[in-house]
């Protein structure tokens, strides 16, 4: 037996525990302002999204969020976040319905598979 076999398994079994311990950051957004059809633009880890709040027939309010677009990777397919036969590299778009959200209320929800923290404001009319 190598005198640095149990040192290696040291290290091996350290780095794996630090791996497990790893928790997913949550970004903070803040209060998020809205008013009806007036684009308000956030970003969420590397994506850039549009939020836009619209008022539809009958006096209905939407809120809805949409990607710029990013590239598809290797970890989207491995994490099943895009259907498996996605090339790598492809653009992916979404679009997120956040009417039923209540305003004024701290929101923690996924914005493209990143956690964030956030309050709806509505522009008082």
């Amino acid at each position: 037996m190598n005198k640095f076999t149990p040192f290696v398994a040291l290290t091996l079994l350290v780095s794996a525990l630090a791996g497990c311990s790893k928790k997913e950051s949550v970004a903070n957004l803040g209060v998020i302002e809205l008013a009806p059809n007036i684009p308000k633009h956030i970003k969420v880890g590397e994506v850039d999204w549009t939020i836009t709040e619209s008022k539809i027939a009958g006096g209905k309010l939407t809120i809805t969020a949409e990607s710029a677009g990013r590239p598809v990777t290797q970890k989207d397919i491995s994490d099943s976040s895009v259907p498996p036969d996605t090339k790598i590299g492809a653009t992916i778009k979404q679009t997120i319905d956040l009417s039923n959200l209540p305003a004024g209320v701290e929101t923690i929800g996924y914005f493209g598979g990143k956690v964030a923290r956030f309050t709806l404001k509505h522009d008082a009319e």
